[in-house]
C-alpha cells in the first residue's frame, strides 16, 4: 500500500515515477534508483485507488498494461 504522502505527491504532478509490466521491473528498479537515487515503494497498480491521478496506460517500455508503480 502507497503512503498517503507519495499518493499525495502523485495526485499533484509529481514526476518520480516509473510505471511497468513484469517483464520489466528489474530494469525499471535500475533506472529509478540510478535517477532518484533511492530505493522506490513498489506497489500494485491494481490495488491502489487513486482518486485525481490518472496513471499511464502503458509500461515505460513497451505498450503493455503496466501492472506496477514504482514511487
Amino acid at each position: 500500500m502507497l503512503s498517503a504522502e507519495k499518493k499525495q505527491y502523485l495526485e499533484e504532478g509529481g514526476q518520480n515515477f516509473i510505471v511497468c509490466d513484469e517483464e520489466h521491473m528489474e530494469v525499471a528498479l535500475d533506472e529509478f534508483v540510478d535517477e532518484f537515487e533511492e530505493a522506490p515503494d513498489v506497489v500494485l497498480l491494481e490495488q491502489e485507488v487513486f482518486h485525481s491521478w490518472n496513471k499511464p496506460v502503458s509500461c515505460r517500455y513497451c505498450g503493455q498494461t503496466p501492472k506496477y508503480l514504482l514511487v
